[in-house]
Order: structure tokens, then C-alpha cells, then sequence
């Protein structure tokens, strides 16, 4: 080799020249270049924080420090177009349209389809005090005193009874979908194992129905379901010895269709051998099970075979053949019941649908006669108008979670014998309320025909209010069935929402809001969408809701003498009538006898006190008010209606006691209620012992989280059945509530901060009933006040109204002790909970957001909808590399540095935006890298190749990003776990966020979310200190975006705090007698 060819790699003189021109031209580029980009650079950024800004700048400065509770909730646009008409693009329900959701043929039916029962099959239940003494005796249907005969208003209200107890509307199309595809929260036919009937009140709080017992025995399953059995003839449901009705006809015969009505099969199943056999397997207490479903075991849950499982379609072959694989022939019997990935395949169709009637939640324990074992009752143990207290929303609506999922805590935080009525039609607060006891229905539609009427919308007209007399009175006198008086279109509009709210037509609910989920605006259900495409509805409008009506207005004049009550199905359930075989009735008798005089100066405490909002009988023209300027108003003259102007603070509660207007009030009130004569008190009798007048909680100072419910407000899901009156209510003003992260002390009420709720209706509770108020504990609107004791008897419940009642009065006894209620932490765990002034339900344990993987896509695509789903998590990934591809083609190293420069431009303001640098501030290397690698493409002097490379590592990341996504959401990674979130974190923290809040406040909350978990990770925090880091993160950003910020539950109604001892202890014996 020649030397000269040895050192022809060398650059010459003349390379070396160019280089250095190069050199000199890079840095004229970078000169001249380098501060028009960097300029162009910053000015971006600046501007996206500029823009951030101009949000926060538009608020109105009482919204500002909390504006997602101050946020009007949006609706789907076009809502009012349908008001008064039918949606022609709305769904047919089942009966209407022929098949079912997943298009399995099912018999088309009319309303005639669905006879309501006759009998009079629970003639045990609901026994009423107005025997002899007071002895129990059956509710009294019969026209003639002989009781051989049951007139036609009389036979109506058993089918109402029946309805009650047996009806579910059709909605066991909802309850299927629901334990199918509700994203693994509930499974019923799980709930219903029958190994567990020997505990289920105990645990579940369930009622278990009479003359089933426990099928334990793996050989009797029924398709691997350890189902309830019958217990001999004693399953039947049978009516007393009644023989003739009115008219001298025998009623010793279930319904029959009409003539010409042929009775029809459900569906055509497609194994009709197998499914006879399953049929015949099933127990039956003896009514029509085309219209009511099976027995399950428990009252007011039935079991309907499932077309989509039975029925004749290829479809449905598949569904048993998946089934026997899973479950009947599976190597791990016990699967279903135990391993999360049968029970929640959502491509496991259940044989079974549960229908679900009002008894479900409603009927309990018979407080003047209860069962001897809660597990075992006989039906004349028990009352469906009571309203079961020791109902556990935990397993009816979550048994599938457990409790290191925080989905539990969201539910378990609903204390017993409450529910979220907001639970499906979300309304993005955690407001749970108490089950109501039905009492003095006659008394309370009086009140409600005294009150000032409502005014009514055309659309509220659709429905007949029955409180006037006429159907379409406009303004039209109505109770207010609701807590926070929303339901105000009159009782049978009431009654019929009732049904859509736990599932009837559920076809039409994925179209009104996004079940359970929400995160989406509402539209509302609409009365002639129901009317004109629901075989149900139309059942319940033209039959069923007017028996409800028959028999919760059943009333038989014939009262006896003390203490006897007059024979009606709503009657008070005096303490003084209790079944004499109860254990320790006779001290509990004797205890009474020794408070008479207390309770006669009780009575006057009363009527002093609190006969202003808990009496349904009030002085002629009585009519409240209620304003800031309270002590300007005049008190009405002798003569004038008994109309008064209340204050809207508690604070100002006792300066208003010592006016003259209230000292007006007490001595009509007075005058009104005299004294009582010859044992009876005729001023209690027929009271409803509220005036069901909505009053602002600024007064009542309770929780503000029921009375925050927006979904009557106009344009939201129960717009039709909220009257323009609630509408158009006013703002109540400054809310005061306890804020654990402001860092000041809560004053003597607890308080130390205030939120400002809109208009339009939210604000308001209606007092509650004090009819049969011993019986009831725990207190407030969400049992939150007093103790839980699991035990129905008499003593059980005394013990309960005592801790109770004297906690409503004393607000100093309300602490934390040994029987303190799940959740509260302030007796166990006092160093989570921060001076807590009340109960605050804490996560008692380090607690994850759990959604099983199959139902991963169902929740995105609930948020996003089918098309932007695939779209955001595939074909959007794919497009980009695709033209990142393009670019590699055609495109030149500056077009790559553009690109590297958006990609650090994006991950920068993501990362500003986020904070997530307050976390990890490697993530800075991101748009770094990207602006470095974009620096070079541009000023240096890079081949296409080196361009081309760098577009093919973002091809790939593009690429890896879009499959990463799509197995994520079809649950390719296994289930969807968001956590730690650290133990003590008030479940409302996270359940009260309002997704409609101002964006820069939800991007804000939501960012803060993850950099508190990302905290409690990185440090591997536990206890307290995870706690406080999270909290001292996320507690400020959450609770601005919060849409009540209200977390304590046992506060407030503290108007007997300026009471005397005595005087409280005199109320307290007076109220134990109603």
C-alpha cells in the first residue's frame, strides 16, 4: 500500500475549510435563529398559562373558592324537545318491542298481561294495634262489620299491598344487566347463596322469607346455584279464610287474563326438556310467576328465568354452553361464588333475573311484634311500611367488592337502613338517606292540601295528582315525598318515578345519564316517552299505582278506646300496644305508666319547641317563610292567617324564639292542641308530626349532602317530576361546613368555612315525621346520629332511641365511643382523623379503585363513547405513526426537529400543568431530550438518516403506545387498580367530585389525585404519614372541585340545645309515646 492511500481517509485542507465555514455558518444560524425559536417557544407556553388563568379570572367571587359546588349542572343539549311528546328515537321496553336488549325473542304483551294478585296473601303483615287494648290485629279490607265480605276499595288496596310486596315493573331486565355488566359490584344470585339464609340478617340485613329454609346439599344446585328451597306447604302464600268478595263471588282463585286473553309463555326456550327441569326445580308460593318472577328466599327479591340464557337463539346456546363450562361442569364447583374471574366475565350470562319490589328495602321487622330470631320470621313478625333500618347497602348493591377496594367504602359509608337513591342516576354525590317509614298517610296528604300549592309545568300535568280531587289543578297542592322535597308533582307522580328509579324501562336510562358512572350530562326521563314505548309504565299507570294508593290510604274509621288505634294501613306503632309476649314488655309497660307526668309536661315542651315544623296540624293559614331580614317581619295580628317568617341561620334561632311572632305561634299552636281528654289526645290523632315544608339546611345545619341533589333540577333526569315551584327556589345562601385542610379550628358548631350552592331547587330538607320515633333510631336523614345495635326487639330499639334521641339533644354527647359506627375513626384511629368535630367517614384501611379488567373498556366507553374509545386508544396512535412514517419519507431534519419541538412543547405544559415534577423531576428529561435532539436536527448538520431514525424511535413509541392502550382497556393488564389511597381518606373526598366543575379545577383536582398517590409510592408512606402527604397534596384541590364539600354526618338539628335538662328529659319521655 502506498503512504499516500494510507492517509486518503484524512480530511484535506480544502475539507478543513469547509468545515470551518460550516462551523461559522452553524453559529450565524444559532445567532440569528436560536431567539426567534426559543421566543416562538416560551410565548407558546405562556400563553397556555395565560389561558389556564383567563378560567379562574371569569369566576364570581363566591363561587371561586369552591366552584364545583357552585356549578349548575349541564344538560344534553335538545332536551326540551321532548317534554310533552314522545322521542321518536327512543327504545321499545321488552314487553313492547318483543325481544330483549340483546334481541332474544320474548312474547309481546299489553297491560292486561299483568293482573295484579287479589288475595289477600299477606294478611300476617302489617298488623295494626287497634284490637282490644290495643291488641294486633290484621288490616280490616271488609265492607260489613261481619268481615265476610271485601268491597272494591277494599280489594283494590290488597292488590296494592301486593304490589308492594311482589311487584318489581318489569325492571328485572335492569337488575340482570346490572349484575352482568355493572363493572363487578353485584352479583344477586351470589347474595342469595342459600348456605348463607342461616345469617343473612345478621350480616346482610335482608329479610328472609317465610316458609323457605337453607338448601346447602351440592347435588340439589339448580345449574350450580345454591338457591333457597321450599319448606313443605309452608311456602305457600295463602289468604285468611275469606270466601266472598262484595258481590258474593268466591275469591278463592288466582287472576285470570281477560276473556280472549290467552296466558302466555315468556319466550320459546331452546332446550325446552332442560328447561322444565329447572322450572320444576324452582320453589313456588303460589302466584303468577309469568308476572312476579320465582321466589328467591328473600322478600321482595324474585327470580325470572332469563330469555338471553333459556331462550331459542344461538346466542343463547352459547351463553348455557359457556355456563356449563364455567360454572355447572367446572373442576372448581365453588368457583362462582369465590373466584373474580367467573363471577366477573361479563361474558358469563346468568340464568336468572332478579326482580326487584319495594318490600326489598322497606319491609322489616315488626316493631310491636318481632320475630324471636331475626333469621326466622313468621310473616305476622313482620311490616313493610316500617322500612327496614338494618338493611346493608354494602351487600345489596357491592358484595362483589372487597374491602381494599375504596368502591366498598363508597358504599359502606351509606349507614344502615339508607341508600344513595342517586346510585344508578348518579348525580356525583354521596347523599344517602334513610329507607322512610310510611306513617299517617291520610294526615299528611291534609298537610299537603294546607300548604301553599305548587305551580306546575305542562310537562308535570302528564300525571294526575290526587291530592286536590281533580287531576290537572294547576298550582296543585303535594306532599313532598322527598327529603329535599324534589318529588312535588303530587303522590302518584311520586309513586311512579319510584319504579323508573330502581329500574323499570332501564332500555331508556343509558340515553337519560350514564348509569352509575355519570360523568356525563342528563337529560330528563320523559313522562310521554314512558307512556308511549312502556307496556310497564302504562301497567303502573293505568293499575298498579292507584292500588299503592288504595292501600296506603286505607283507613278504617272504627277506632277503639286507648290505646287502641283506628285500623289503617299507615297507623303509628305505639310503644304502649307492643305484643305482650316481647321480652321485657312489662318493665318497659311499667317505665311508661311512671313517665306519664313527665311526658304530660313533655307534651308542652313540645308544642313550645318543636310542634313548628313537626306537626302536620298547625293554626288556620299557617304558612312559613324564611329570610335574613326575619325581625323586620310583623307578627300576624288576631284574625290574620298564622303566616311567619323564619331566620336562615341557625345561629339566629334563639334571638327568633324570643320575638313576638314566635311567641304569636306558640300561643295559637296552643289553643289549637288544648289538652288532651278521657285518655286521648285528639290533637296527635291523624298527625303526621310534620309539617312537610321544605326549610333551608342553613337553618337546620345538618349535612348538606342530601339537600345538594340536583338530579330534579330542570333539564336533569327527574325534570318531569319536579314542579316548577322547586324549580325556581331560591339559593339558600353561604353553606357552612368543616374543611380539614384549612388549617383553622372549627367553632363551637363545628364549623370554619363556607361553600355557596346554586339555585334552582338544592338547598332544602323537609322535616321529617316523628310518628312512632322509638322505633326508628338511628336519627338524621342519614342514620348517622346515635347507635347502631343490630337488634329489632323492643329493648334492642329502645336502647337505640335513647342514645339517640339524647345525642339530638345534647350536642356535647356527641363523641366517639365503643359503639361508634363503621368508618368513623375518631374512637380507634384519633391520629387519622385531625380533630374530626363529628363523624367523618375515614377509609379505615389502605384502599384502591378497583375495576375488574373485563369492564375497563364498558367504563371508558361510558365516558368517551364507542367511537372516541377505540379511537383516543388506537387509531389515533396509529394515524400518528403513519405520518411520522410519511415524514421519514419526504420530509427533511428540520421537519424532524419541528416535530421533536411540538413533542417537547406538549410534554412540557403537560408537565406544568400536572406538577408531576413536585413528584419526579426526571420528568423534565422528556421535552429536554426532545428540545436537545430538535436543537441539533435544526442548527447541526444531521444526514435524512439520522432524521429518519429519530422518527423511526417515535414510530415505535407511537406504535407501543396504541397497543399498550388497546390491551389496557379490553383488560389485557389484568384489573384497573388506582392507588394507594392512604387510610383516613374521607370517602367523600374522592366521591363528590363534580366532573362539570370549571376545567382548570377537575385538571387540577385530578393531576393532584395522582401526585398524592405518586407520593405515598415513591416514599412507601404508610399511616399517618401517607395520610398527611396525600392530604396536604390533594385535600385542597379535590375539595374546590367537590360538589359538596360537606363531609361530617352527625351534625346539626341542635334546637334543643338551649333547653333545660329537665326539659329535655321531659321531651324525650313525650316522644317515646307517639
Amino acid at each position: 500500500m502506498q503512504a499516500s492511500d494510507a492517509f486518503s481517509h484524512l480530511p484535506s485542507s480544502k475539507d478543513v475549510k469547509r468545515a470551518a465555514a460550516g462551523s461559522h455558518s452553524f453559529t450565524t444560524n444559532c445567532k440569528r435563529i436560536l431567539p426567534r425559536w426559543l421566543l416562538t417557544f416560551v410565548l407558546e407556553v405562556v400563553g397556555l398559562g395565560c389561558w389556564l388563568a383567563g378560567f379562574a379570572a371569569a369566576q364570581t367571587p363566591d363561587s371561586l373558592k369552591y366552584p364545583g359546588a357552585a356549578h349548575v349542572p349541564a344538560s344534553k343539549p335538545g332536551w326540551e324537545r321532548f317534554l310533552t311528546k314522545p322521542d321518536p328515537n327512543a327504545p321499545e321496553d321488552e314487553a313492547q318491542s318483543g325481544h330483549t336488549a340483546l334481541g332474544t325473542p320474548v312474547a309481546k304483551r299489553v297491560e292486561e298481561c299483568f293482573p295484579a294478585e287479589p288475595r289477600n296473601l299477606f294478611w300476617e303483615v302489617d298488623q295494626v294495634a287497634s284490637g282490644p287494648g290495643g291488641k294486633l290485629e290484621p288490616l280490616q279490607y271488609h265492607a260489613d262489620p261481619t268481615g265476610s265480605k271485601v268491597d272494591d276499595p277494599g280489594r283494590n288496596a290488597i292488590r296494592g299491598q301486593n304490589t308492594w310486596m311482589l311487584w318489581g315493573e318489569g325492571n328485572e331486565a335492569f337488575w340482570g344487566w346490572l349484575q352482568e355488566r355493572g363493572y363487578g359490584l353485584v352479583d344477586f344470585l351470589i347474595l342469595l347463596d342459600s348456605r348463607k339464609r342461616e345469617h343473612r340478617f345478621h350480616e346482610d340485613g335482608l329479610i328472609n322469607q317465610p316458609g323457605m329454609k337453607s338448601q346447602t346439599d351440592p347435588a340439589k344446585r339448580i345449574l350450580g346455584l345454591y338457591l333457597d328451597e321450599a319448606d313443605g306447604e309452608a311456602i305457600r302464600l295463602k289468604p285468611p279464610d275469606e270466601k266472598l268478595d262484595a258481590k258474593g263471588e268466591p275469591l278463592i282463585r288466582p287472576p285470570e287474563p281477560p276473556p280472549g286473553h290467552r296466558r302466555l309463555a315468556l319466550f320459546e326456550p331452546g332446550d325446552p326438556k332442560g328447561y322444565e327441569e329447572v322450572v320444576q326445580a324452582l320453589p313456588k308460593d303460589g302466584v303468577d310467576y309469568n308476572v312476579y318472577g320465582y321466589p328467591s328466599g328473600v322478600v321482595g327479591l324474585r327470580l325470572f328465568p332469563n330469555p338471553d340464557f333459556f331462550g331459542s337463539t344461538p346466542a343463547a346456546e352459547r351463553a348455557r354452553g359457556y355456563w356449563e363450562q364455567r360454572v355447572t361442569k367446572s373442576n372448581r364447583p365453588d368457583a362462582y361464588y369465590t373466584d373474580p374471574n367467573v363471577y366477573s366475565d361479563p361474558k358469563l350470562v346468568r340464568p336468572f333475573r332478579p326482580s326487584m319490589s319495594c318490600a326489598f328495602c322497606h319491609i322489616g321487622p315488626h316493631p310491636l311484634n318481632p320475630p324471636q330470631d331475626p333469621e326466622k320470621p313468621e310473616w305476622k313478625n313482620l311490616s313493610s311500611i316500617i322500612g327496614n333500618q338494618y338493611w346493608r347497602p354494602t351487600k345489596a348493591f357491592a358484595n362483589l367488592t372487597q374491602e381494599d377496594n375504596f368502591l366498598y367504602h363508597f358504599i359502606a359509608s351509606q349507614q344502615p337502613g339508607t341508600i344513595d337513591t342517586s346510585l344508578v342516576s348518579t348525580d356525583h354525590i354521596n347523599n344517602a338517606n334513610t329507607i322512610n317509614a310510611i306513617f299517617q298517610v291520610p294526615a299528611r296528604l291534609e298537610r299537603a292540601r294546607k300548604n301553599p300549592p305548587e305551580q306546575q309545568s305542562t310537562t308535570n300535568l302528564l300525571e294526575p295528582g290526587a291530592e286536590d280531587g281533580f287531576p290537572l289543578t294547576d298550582p296543585r297542592h303535594t306532599p313532598r315525598v322527598l327529603l329535599d322535597g324534589a318529588d312535588s308533582i303530587g303522590v302518584f307522580g311520586a309513586l311512579c318515578r319510584v319504579y323508573l328509579n330502581i329500574g323499570t324501562f332501564y332500555e331508556e336510562w343509558s340515553r337519560c345519564h350514564n348509569p352509575i358512572i355519570g360523568f356525563k350530562p342528563q337529560k330528563p326521563f320523559g313522562i310521554a316517552t314512558c307512556r308511549a314505548n312502556s307496556v310497564y309504565w302504562r301497567t303502573s299507570e293505568r293499575y298498579r299505582i292507584p292500588y299503592l294508593t288504595a292501600f296506603f290510604t286505607l283507613r278504617n274509621d272504627r277506632a277503639g278506646d286507648p290505646p287502641a288505634v283506628e285500623n289503617a294501613t299507615t297507623a303509628p306503632m305505639h310503644l304502649a300496644n307492643v305484643n305482650d309476649d316481647a321480652p321485657g314488655v312489662k318493665e318497659i309497660k311499667a317505665t311508661l305508666d311512671q313517665e306519664k307526668a313527665a311526658a304530660a309536661q313533655g307534651r308542652t315542651v313540645f308544642l313550645n319547641n318543636c310542634a313548628i315544623c313537626h306537626s302536620s296540624k298547625q293554626p288556620d293559614g299557617f304558612q312559613l317563610e324564611f329570610s335574613r331580614r326575619w325581625a323586620s317581619a310583623a307578627p300576624p295580628q288576631a284574625g290574620q292567617p298564622a303566616r311567619f317568617t323564619l331566620p336562615m341561620g341557625f345561629a339566629e334561632w334563639e334571638a327568633f324564639k324570643r320575638s313576638p311572632a314566635y311567641e304569636e305561634y306558640v300561643r295559637r299552636i296552643s289553643a289549637l292542641a288544648g289538652q288532651p281528654a278521657l285518655g286521648k289526645d285528639a290533637f296527635l290523632e291523624d298527625n303526621f308530626l310534620s309539617t312537610d315544608i321544605r326549610v333551608p339546611v342553613t337553618l337546620v345545619g345538618t349535612n348538606s349532602g342530601r339537600a345538594m341533589a340536583t338530579n330534579g333540577m330542570r333539564g336533569q333526569v327527574w325534570d318531569n317530576f319536579s314542579s316548577e315551584d322547586y324549580k325556581n327556589l331560591p339559593a339558600v345562601g353561604p353553606v357552612r361546613f368543616y374543611n380539614p385542610y384549612s388549617g383553622v379550628q372549627p367553632d363551637s358548631l363545628g364549623f370554619n368555612d363556607v361553600y355557596y350552592p346554586p339555585g334552582g331547587g338544592v338547598g332544602y330538607y323537609r322535616p321529617a315525621s316523628l310518628v312512632s320515633l322509638w322505633a326508628t333510631a338511628p336519627y338524621l336523614h342519614n342514620n348517622a346520629l346515635g347507635l347502631y345495635n343490630q337488634k329489632p326487639s323492643v329493648e334492642g330499639r329502645l336502647a337505640a332511641f335513647d342514645d339517640g334521641i339524647r345525642k339530638l339533644l345534647w350536642n356535647s354527647r356527641r363523641v366517639p365511643d365503643a359503639n361508634h359506627a363503621p368508618g368513623d375513626l375518631r374512637w380507634g384511629q384519633p391520629e387519622l382523623t385531625s380533630g374530626d368535630p363529628g363523624f367523618i367517614y375515614r377509609t379505615p384501611q389502605v384502599t384502591w379503585i378497583n375495576i375488574p379488567g373485563p369492564f375497563i373498556r364498558e367504563l371508558i366507553e361510558g365516558l368517551t363513547g364507542p367511537f372516541w374509545t377505540p379511537f383516543l386508544t388506537l387509531y389515533l396512535w396509529l394515524l400518528v405513526a403513519v405520518l411520522l412514517a410519511l415524514l421519514a419519507w419526504w420530509g427533511r431534519p428540520r421537519h424532524v426537529a419541528l416535530v421533536l419541538t411540538l413533542v417537547a412543547l406538549i410534554t412540557a405544559a403537560g408537565i406544568v400543568v400536572s406538577r408531576l415534577d413536585r413528584v419526579y423531576w426526571v420528568v423534565w428529561l422528556v421535552p429536554a431530550v426532545a428540545l436537545a435532539f430538535a436543537f441539533w436536527l435544526w442548527f447541526g448538520t444531521p444526514s435524512r438518516l439520522a432524521g429518519r431514525i429519530v422518527l423511526g424511535v417515535l414510530i415505535l413509541l407511537s406504535l407501543g403506545i396504541g397497543y399498550a392502550a388497546d390491551r389496557f382497556v379490553n383488560g389485557g393488564f389484568g384489573d384497573l387498580k388506582f392507588g394507594p389511597i392512604p387510610e383516613g381518606t374521607p370517602v367523600n373526598l374522592l366521591m363528590n367530585i363534580n366532573p362539570e366543575a370549571p376545567p382548570e379545577v377537575t385538571l387540577n383536582a385530578g393531576t393532584a389525585l395522582v401526585r398524592g398517590i405518586l407520593l405515598v409510592r415513591k416514599h412507601h408512606l404508610k399511616g399517618k404519614p401517607a395520610l398527611h402527604a396525600f392530604e396536604k397534596e390533594a385535600g385542597l384541590p379535590l375539595l374546590k372541585a367537590s360538589k359538596c364539600p360537606d363531609f361530617v354526618l352527625d351534625r346539626g338539628h341542635w334546637f334543643g340545645e338551649a333547653l333545660l335538662d329537665d326539659e329535655k328529659n321531659q321531651l324525650i319521655a313525650f316522644l317515646k309515646t307517639l
